[in-house]
Protein backbone atom coordinates (compact mmCIF):
# COMPACT_ATOMS: atom_id res chain seq x y z
CA UNK A 1 0.00 0.00 0.00
CA UNK A 2 1.00 3.31 -0.29
CA UNK A 3 0.32 6.11 2.20
CA UNK A 4 0.71 10.06 2.16
CA UNK A 5 1.94 10.39 5.37
CA UNK A 6 1.14 14.57 5.16
CA UNK A 7 -2.26 14.28 3.62
CA UNK A 8 -3.22 11.16 5.44
CA UNK A 9 -4.92 9.35 2.29
CA UNK A 10 -4.25 5.99 0.66
CA UNK A 11 -2.78 7.12 -2.73
CA UNK A 12 -2.81 2.94 -3.78
CA UNK A 13 -3.59 0.24 -2.28
CA UNK A 14 -2.44 -2.44 -4.03
CA UNK A 15 0.66 -1.34 -6.00
CA UNK A 16 3.05 -3.87 -8.33
CA UNK A 17 6.11 -3.00 -8.14
CA UNK A 18 8.22 -3.40 -11.49
CA UNK A 19 11.64 -4.83 -10.42
CA UNK A 20 12.43 -7.04 -13.43
CA UNK A 21 13.39 -6.12 -16.63
CA UNK A 22 10.49 -7.49 -18.54
CA UNK A 23 8.08 -5.99 -15.61
CA UNK A 24 9.91 -2.32 -15.88
CA UNK A 25 9.84 -2.97 -20.07
CA UNK A 26 5.93 -3.47 -20.10
CA UNK A 27 4.50 -1.33 -17.37
CA UNK A 28 1.33 -0.75 -17.94
CA UNK A 29 1.30 -1.60 -21.57
CA UNK A 30 -1.38 -4.11 -22.19
CA UNK A 31 -2.87 -3.34 -18.37
CA UNK A 32 -5.45 -1.81 -16.94
CA UNK A 33 -6.02 -0.44 -13.18
CA UNK A 34 -8.63 -2.39 -11.07
CA UNK A 35 -9.62 -0.38 -8.60
CA UNK A 36 -12.11 -3.25 -7.15
CA UNK A 37 -9.59 -5.50 -5.96
CA UNK A 38 -6.53 -5.75 -8.32
CA UNK A 39 -3.05 -3.55 -9.07
CA UNK A 40 -3.99 0.40 -8.70
CA UNK A 41 -0.39 1.37 -8.85
CA UNK A 42 2.56 0.81 -10.39
CA UNK A 43 6.12 1.64 -9.03
CA UNK A 44 9.13 1.70 -10.59
CA UNK A 45 12.46 2.19 -8.63
CA UNK A 46 15.35 3.55 -9.58
CA UNK A 47 13.86 5.14 -12.13
CA UNK A 48 13.35 8.90 -13.30
CA UNK A 49 11.35 8.67 -16.83
CA UNK A 50 8.55 6.77 -18.08
CA UNK A 51 6.59 7.33 -21.46
CA UNK A 52 3.43 6.12 -22.33
CA UNK A 53 3.87 4.61 -25.76
CA UNK A 54 0.96 1.68 -26.70
CA UNK A 55 -0.79 2.56 -23.92
CA UNK A 56 -4.58 2.91 -23.87
CA UNK A 57 -5.27 5.01 -20.71
CA UNK A 58 -4.31 8.44 -19.40
CA UNK A 59 -2.39 8.01 -15.96
CA UNK A 60 -1.05 10.33 -13.13
CA UNK A 61 2.43 10.35 -12.36
CA UNK A 62 4.52 10.75 -9.41
CA UNK A 63 8.11 11.46 -9.11
CA UNK A 64 9.85 10.39 -5.51
CA UNK A 65 13.53 11.20 -4.19
CA UNK A 66 15.34 8.40 -2.26
CA UNK A 67 13.56 9.55 0.70
CA UNK A 68 10.23 8.95 -0.40
CA UNK A 69 9.34 12.65 -1.38
CA UNK A 70 7.21 14.01 -3.59
CA UNK A 71 9.44 16.01 -6.43
CA UNK A 72 7.14 16.49 -9.42
CA UNK A 73 3.62 15.54 -9.98
CA UNK A 74 2.00 14.89 -13.49
CA UNK A 75 -1.98 14.21 -13.56
CA UNK A 76 -3.42 13.32 -16.73
CA UNK A 77 -0.90 12.37 -19.06
CA UNK A 78 -2.34 10.82 -22.07
CA UNK A 79 -1.38 7.84 -23.88
CA UNK A 80 2.00 7.96 -26.69
CA UNK A 81 3.60 10.65 -24.61
CA UNK A 82 7.07 9.84 -25.82
CA UNK A 83 9.07 11.05 -23.04
CA UNK A 84 7.62 11.78 -18.68
CA UNK A 85 10.64 12.80 -16.28
CA UNK A 86 12.09 14.12 -13.68
CA UNK A 87 16.08 14.23 -13.23
CA UNK A 88 16.35 13.86 -9.42
CA UNK A 89 13.70 11.41 -9.15
CA UNK A 90 14.47 7.90 -7.95
CA UNK A 91 11.15 6.11 -8.04
CA UNK A 92 8.55 6.65 -10.23
CA UNK A 93 4.58 5.87 -9.35
CA UNK A 94 2.26 5.52 -12.46
CA UNK A 95 -1.75 5.77 -11.29
CA UNK A 96 -5.05 5.73 -12.15
CA UNK A 97 -6.37 9.22 -13.60
CA UNK A 98 -7.07 11.61 -10.98
CA UNK A 99 -6.10 9.63 -8.21
CA UNK A 100 -3.37 12.22 -7.44
CA UNK A 101 -6.28 14.43 -6.83
CA UNK A 102 -8.29 11.79 -4.68
CA UNK A 103 -5.43 11.37 -2.95
CA UNK A 104 -4.95 14.94 -1.77
CA UNK A 105 -1.17 14.65 -3.03
CA UNK A 106 0.96 17.42 -3.33
CA UNK A 107 4.76 18.30 -4.00
CA UNK A 108 6.92 18.14 -1.08
CA UNK A 109 4.83 15.46 0.51
CA UNK A 110 5.91 12.06 1.71
CA UNK A 111 5.04 8.68 0.95
CA UNK A 112 5.04 5.55 2.52
CA UNK A 113 5.69 2.89 -0.27
CA UNK A 114 4.98 0.08 1.91
CA UNK A 115 2.26 0.72 4.84
CA UNK A 116 -0.01 -1.67 6.05
CA UNK A 117 -2.66 -0.07 7.51
CA UNK A 118 -6.18 -0.53 5.92
CA UNK A 119 -8.38 2.31 5.60
CA UNK A 120 -10.42 1.23 8.13
CA UNK A 121 -7.72 1.36 10.78
CA UNK A 122 -6.46 4.97 9.32
CA UNK A 123 -10.34 5.62 10.54
CA UNK A 124 -10.23 4.59 13.84
CA UNK A 125 -6.67 6.00 14.75
CA UNK A 126 -7.93 9.72 13.35
CA UNK A 127 -11.73 9.18 15.50
CA UNK A 128 -9.27 8.22 18.55
CA UNK A 129 -7.42 11.41 17.83
CA UNK A 130 -4.02 9.62 17.72
CA UNK A 131 -3.62 9.99 14.13
CA UNK A 132 -3.51 14.04 13.72
CA UNK A 133 0.08 15.31 12.78
CA UNK A 134 1.00 14.91 9.53
CA UNK A 135 4.48 13.17 10.47
CA UNK A 136 3.35 9.34 10.80
CA UNK A 137 4.96 6.24 11.47
CA UNK A 138 3.24 3.44 9.85
CA UNK A 139 4.70 0.01 10.15
CA UNK A 140 6.51 -1.02 6.44
CA UNK A 141 5.25 -3.97 4.89
CA UNK A 142 7.95 -7.05 3.71
CA UNK A 143 8.31 -6.31 0.02
CA UNK A 144 9.14 -9.16 -2.02
CA UNK A 145 11.47 -8.46 -4.48
CA UNK A 146 11.73 -10.13 -8.17
CA UNK A 147 8.56 -11.79 -8.79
Amino acid sequence: MIFNLDSQRYVAHRPKWALAWHQRLRGMIGRCFDRNGGMDAMIFPHCNAIHTMWMSMPIDVIFLNAESKVLKLCPGVRPWKLSVSCREASTVIELPENQIKASATEVGHHLNLNSTLSPESIEKLRERAILKTAKVTVVPQKVTWGE
